[in-house]
């Protein structure tokens, strides 16, 4: 192979086949990159998120209420759905191909020395280009965990814990707080720390790193209320108070109860933006929320018959599905296209799953890590689920649609692989 990469896709590719070098918990490398970069890390202020599920929702809307308010805001996230550049945007731009071209054309021989792993160096480009542009502010989502994640450099204005639930138990440990140990270590000596968790044995961990590090807790359930006035698919209205605002009547763009909560995470956040010098009013806080923009998240994609996606890829992610599901259509059946990940629990997704389904479609996204149909099908004979393999997510979908009657629901979820893969066909 030359030194040169002919193309774009040839240097994304080449990005991709990092992924062999797998996911390293260490910060050992990462400082090493940053450090050969010149540190674009220090250059711009930035928000921290870590959490297992709601994350990428939170920084949506922080991104979305940022940018309405002129803040020059990036935002980068994990994983994409259909274009590796979704993961790094400013205001509501991709990041540019030339950018990633030569970023990774001059950073190549040093990668292939270090075994620098795939988001590694996806973060040190996100870093390095929000550097250069002179982004205001950067909405930061973690990878995995918080402690030993690649983005754990920065030094936020802020730091976020949306949830806890038991994921990623490989890496980050077999108990609540094991993970809570593990998504606290973005926790800072003298940064706020706003959280939506409530499980008390995370909360414990959250607040004794808090108190260890000098770090001010904002538990959103204690320091704010909120109620809910409206709710369906299209979204949901809600009033929300804290010891500094009061706004009656948003507009939230995402349907579900637990977006609510992201955002009450998100307004906390604000309010400590707003503490130190951020100008954000009321109508701009509107507007974020109404046109905050997140696909894959309870997504109409069609109407007659209705299709939702939904990239809800671990236990907590399903019931809270299943749970938005039973609000909105409460009697009703849905027919699921599920494809999943082989390291995730598709025993208890699938368990939680086969309760709200008429049937189930198993598929298998075009991925190595993608699970085996043949290997769930089991789990739903035995709850004696009605269901059908099709490997293809194109010919899954076909199924489903010439199944379902016209007052049908169909539900595209199980990972960000399958959401994606459908999107991009």
């Amino acid at each position: 192979m030359s030194n040169h990469f002919t193309s774009y896709e040839e240097a994304l590719s080449y990005l991709y086949n990092l992924e062999r070098f797998g996911i390293k918990l260490d910060l050992t490398n990462i400082t090493a990159l940053m450090s050969h970069l010149g540190n674009p890390h220090l250059e711009f202020p930035s928000v921290h998120i870590a959490g297992t599920n709601g994350k990428g929702s939170v920084a949506a809307m922080l991104h979305s209420i940022l940018s309405e308010a002129g803040y020059r805001t990036a935002l980068y996230t994990s994983p994409h759905l259909v274009d590796f550049r979704e993961r790094i945007k400013i205001g509501y731009d991709l990041i540019e191909k030339e950018f990633i071209f030569d970023f990774i054309q001059k950073l190549k021989d040093e990668i292939n020395q270090n075994g620098y792993t795939f988001f590694e160096v996806s973060t040190a480009l996100a870093f390095k280009y929000f550097a250069e542009k002179k982004v205001d502010v950067a909405v930061i989502e973690t990878g995995m965990g918080g402690r030993l994640d690649a983005t754990n450099l920065i030094n936020p204005l802020v730091s976020i814990i949306t949830s806890i639930g038991l994921e990623h138990t490989e890496h980050l440990g077999v108990t609540i707080p094991q993970i809570a140990g593990e998504k606290a270590g973005i926790i800072k000596t003298g940064v706020p720390t706003v959280t939506g968790v409530s499980q008390p044995e995370a909360l414990d961990v959250i607040k004794s790193v808090c108190a260890e590090r000098g770090s001010e807790l904002n538990v959103v359930q204690v320091k704010s209320n909120y109620s809910i006035s409206e709710s369906s698919i299209f979204g949901s209205k809600f009033n929300f108070s804290s010891e500094s605002d009061n706004y009656q009547a948003l507009e939230l763009n995402l349907a579900g109860e637990h977006q609510v909560l992201n955002a009450v995470n998100c307004l906390n956040a604000i309010g400590k933006l707003k503490l130190i010098g951020g100008k954000i009013d009321e109508q701009t806080l509107r507007d974020g929320l109404k046109k905050v923009n997140w696909r894959g998240r309870l997504e109409m994609f069609r109407k007659d018959p209705l299709v939702l996606l939904d990239v809800a890829h671990n236990p907590a992610g399903i019931q809270t599905l299943i749970n938005s599901l039973d609000q909105f259509f409460p009697e009703k059946k849905i027919i699921f296209i599920f494809g999943v990940m082989e390291d995730k629990d598709y025993h208890s997704m699938l368990r939680e799953i086969s309760s709200k389904a008429k049937f189930v479609v198993l598929t298998k996204p075009d991925y190595k890590r993608a699970a085996d149909p043949e290997v769930m099908e089991e789990i739903l004979r035995l709850s004696n689920t009605p269901y059908e393999i099709i490997p293809h997510i194109n010919q899954a979908y076909l199924f489903a649609l010439k199944n379902a009657k016209s007052d049908d629901i169909i539900c595209i979820t199980g990972s960000h692989f399958t959401v994606g893969e459908f999107l991009s066909l």
